[in-house]
């Protein structure tokens, strides 16, 4: 079985846009085309699972993280750098995080409406004490 998408509500449409548009390449996914109230986003051919936005007025926020895995530290290093660029909010890292494994490498964040994500690579051989 395999993951086929998330929706996530937002107030905020254009500024999450606006925030994964900048993020997509880091993450190796691309925008595919718009719908009226709705913006989506696939890894990089079409494949699953896809993560969409939909704008709603009666949104809050909720207590889900959503983490997108990378290949290496240096990728996590350009998310989080262009999270803060984008407007994202409560960065935290990026930097290990022993909590969750000796090779854990992560920077976290939320978007402007409180949804919260993760972007992380497990680095074999290299941990917090390197």
């Amino acid at each position: 079985m395999m993951m086929h998408h998330i929706d996530v509500h937002v107030r905020d449409l254009k500024g999450v846009r606006t925030l994964f548009d900048a993020l997509s390449s880091d993450l190796g996914y691309e925008r595919v085309p718009d719908e009226a109230g709705f913006v989506g986003y696939a890894p990089a051919g079409g494949e699953r699972p896809r993560i969409g936005f939909t704008q709603d007025g009666e949104f809050a926020a909720g207590t889900i993280r959503i983490a997108f895995g990378v290949a290496n530290c240096e990728a996590v290093d350009r998310a989080g750098a262009t999270a803060r660029r984008y407007g994202a909010k409560k960065l935290e890292g990026p930097s290990f995080h022993p909590e969750y494994g000796d090779d854990y490498y992560a920077v976290f964040f939320e978007d402007a409406d409180g949804n919260r994500y993760e972007v992380v690579a497990n680095v074999d051989g290299i941990g917090a004490t390197s």
